[in-house]
């Protein structure tokens, strides 16, 4: 659908789920909480913040955002699961919470395929394998020949156990028929520090925090894991271009507590997927190296628990536990 065409859709379907000014009175009633599982000043923090900005002159009430970081995300999810399900209270649901944290069995004092009801994206959020300036290849292909006459002898790095991109690493591994040490790290910048300096081999990492050093010679980039070659770098192909057959961004999603009624929820999620048709916020989110996506509380539900499942598979297949 061409970009002006799907812009006066969404904002179509907009008008179609607001209705009737009386109808409209119904919600939102009062500000929305968006509960964010991370401290300010991050890429998904600034994210939320944005889409709260656009939503707030769509919806006509202020939204809040409320930083809870901790526990992988539990924080937040606790406050947001007691709350009503009355669309004024919403999460940044990740990735690594909701997919990565109930597949590698940790115990969570929720369920997150039925104590939330997806909404709609936050965005996808690219990510890259760099090598060390050190590793003598210059391609995909180049680090998996290399990797294949070496096994056991390379190593890659992380941001620690369970991590995305520890299991997307994982997953490269599998697909391309190689097999490396894991260094786990207690960050990600950690890990990028030593991969720069040579004292690690190779490591995934989101395309934003990666961008830098890449332009700047301190980082071999060797793919992105997305389905398309990003804007940023539009010379360095895709995972699947070169051989290696897997597709994996990085995400956040807006969830509610369950119970939400279905005309709010529609009321939602036609203001989350015109703001993703907003010039403004593309424009942000480009800067910040993540991709706007709109989809139906169906698609965003039917993506979060296909991730589950991947991981899930993956998490048994590997035996990756973590008190590893």
């Amino acid at each position: 659908m061409p970009s002006l065409d799907r812009r006066s859709f969404l904002l179509a379907g907009l008008a179609s789920a607001f209705g009737a000014g009386s109808a409209r009175a119904a919600f939102p009633e009062r500000p929305i909480q968006l509960f964010v599982p991370f401290a300010p000043a991050g890429g998904t923090d600034i994210a939320a913040r944005r889409l709260g900005e656009t939503l707030a002159r769509q919806l006509g009430q202020s939204v809040v955002i409320d930083n809870r970081p901790g526990a992988n995300g539990i924080v937040a999810g606790q406050a947001v699961v007691k709350a009503q399900g009355d669309g004024h209270t919403l999460l940044v649901a990740t990735a690594a919470s909701f997919a990565a944290a109930p597949a590698l069995g940790q115990k969570l004092p929720y369920d997150v395929a039925h104590d939330f009801v997806p909404v709609g994206m936050l965005g996808l959020f690219p990510l890259v394998l760099n090598a060390s300036p050190a590793l003598p290849v210059a391609s995909l292909a180049e680090f998996v020949a290399y990797a294949r006459q070496r096994p056991g002898q390379l190593n890659f790095a992380s941001a620690g156990i369970g991590g995305t991109n520890h299991l997307v690493f994982e997953m490269i591994m599998q697909a391309a028929g190689i097999r490396l040490a894991h260094v786990p790290y207690r960050g990600a910048g950690l890990a990028a520090a030593d991969l720069m300096s040579g004292q690690v081999h190779v490591m995934i990492d989101s395309l934003a925090a990666s961008l830098g050093n890449i332009q700047g010679g301190k980082l071999k980039a060797l793919a992105v894991t997305t389905d398309a070659r990003q804007p940023q770098l539009p010379d360095l192909p895709t995972l699947r271009e070169q051989g290696v057959d897997l597709v994996y961004p990085g995400w956040a999603s807006i969830v509610a507590p369950a119970g939400i009624a279905p005309d709010t929820l529609r009321i939602l999620s036609s203001a989350i997927n015109a703001a993703m048709a907003d010039a403004e916020l593309v424009a942000r989110y480009r800067e910040l190296v993540i991709e706007p996506v709109a989809w139906s509380p169906q698609e965003t539900s039917t993506f979060m628990a296909r991730d589950r499942a991947i991981l899930t598979e993956l998490v048994a297949k590997t035996g990756i536990k973590l008190t590893e």
